[in-house]
């Protein structure tokens, strides 16, 4: 997926004891973009070692097969694979017995479990990851500390974060800002307080959300605007809400983008992302550009990324599902006296020190230094 770009780049140019390559296609699946193929022949630290295979999948974003792998384990000269461990990925189990066979080593990069496996499919988590897998990168310490709660080897599991390219995206707001004369304008009121949604726009990232408390807020005389990055099957429906309601002029939809010399102007532009339903990586792409996350508090139905927000520094928590609860907090944090600039060096700090490709690339060298070694 075209959002694992720099973390692929940072491995793939590596300097050290070990060479990475990355097992892949281009085949698009479940509405995600992919890194184009082109990369494989970029110049310098552009390049990704690549390895071209294909991938079947046999419904959204359950992996059938993937072409190339077992004459990989079977004849190539690599002792650590790294798959993608989605327990709907069957095949996968199958590459990972037969690297057992051929006495290479498997770590899993996954998500794994948030608090919500129930019966068989808890069991099973524990004993293909445990059993067959020799060290495990997650993303969070939350989804850690249930694993090795569920029995999980807690010595095999690694913490590596998650990241974009956030010196790209702190060099592009640099040279935005001194550009900001020539910007043009989205709204009719710009110095609104203005919202920021990155991500498709589908109904459990809960955006119809954010166009109800843009209404509601007009109605107490606060007026707000929000852009939308993104596409989605929502989109209709947030536009027919906000016609009916006569907020269109407050709502501001640029589409699916994915160039960051496009997107760094709009989160300038912005003063807080809203993610009502949950954040990932849109939670690091927001404050790498020192904008801060308004999202729900219940880690069992976020995804990891949301431990890179510091309730009041880097963000605000709201109650899961409580959208006067939202409301409030969305109210408090607008009524706060802060400084732009404190609030963006709060934000990309964090991205600084941890979600960045270069510390993720060391939390996972370290990981495979154990899977190899003990």
């Amino acid at each position: 997926p075209f959002y694992r770009l720099g973390i692929f780049q940072q491995l793939s140019n590596v300097d050290g004891k070990y060479e990475f390559s990355f097992l892949g296609g281009e085949e698009e699946e479940a509405g995600i973009k992919r890194i184009p193929y082109s990369y494989a022949n970029a110049p310098g630290k552009e390049k990704i070692r690549w390895v071209k295979t294909k991938s079947f999948f046999y419904k959204p974003e359950k992996l059938l097969w993937q072409t190339g792998i077992v004459k990989q384990i079977f004849g190539s000269k690599y002792k650590v694979f790294v798959f993608e461990g989605a327990i709907g990925h069957l095949p996968i189990w199958l590459y990972a017995f037969l690297c057992k066979v051929m006495g290479k080593k498997v770590i899993y990069w996954t998500h794994g479990n948030r608090g919500l496996d129930k019966g068989i499919k808890k069991k099973l988590r524990v004993l293909f990851f445990d059993k067959l897998g020799d060290a495990l990168f997650l993303y969070g310490h939350f989804q850690k500390n249930i694993m090795v709660n569920d029995g999980y080897n807690a010595d095999k599991i690694h913490v590596i974060y998650n990241s974009l390219q956030p010196q790209k995206q702190f060099e592009l707001l640099n040279k935005v800002k001194s550009e900001i004369s020539t910007q043009p304008e989205v709204f009719q009121n710009p110095k609104n307080f203005t919202l920021i949604f990155i991500g498709r726009l589908v109904a459990h990232k809960g955006v119809i959300e954010i166009v109800k408390a843009i209404n509601k807020l007009k109605k107490e005389n606060i007026f707000l605007n929000c852009i939308f990055i993104g596409k989605g099957e929502e989109k209709s429906r947030l536009e027919e809400y906000a016609s009916e309601n006569e907020i269109d002029s407050q709502l501001y939809f640029a589409g699916e983008i994915y160039e960051e010399e496009k997107i760094a102007p709009l989160f300038l532009k912005s003063d807080m992302l809203l993610s009502p339903g949950n954040v990932g990586l849109n939670c690091i792409h927001s404050l790498a550009y020192g904008v801060p996350v308004l999202t729900h508090n219940d880690f069992k139905y976020q995804n990891p990324e949301v431990e890179a927000i510091e309730d009041g520094v880097t963000g605000v928590f709201f109650k899961r599902g409580d959208f006067d609860d939202m409301i409030e907090k969305l109210k408090e944090y607008m009524l706060k006296n802060r400084t732009k600039e404190q609030t963006v060096e709060n934000c990309q700090k964090v991205i600084r020190d941890i979600y960045n490709p270069v510390f993720q690339s060391k939390c996972m060298i370290k990981g495979i230094d154990y899977a190899l070694n003990g």
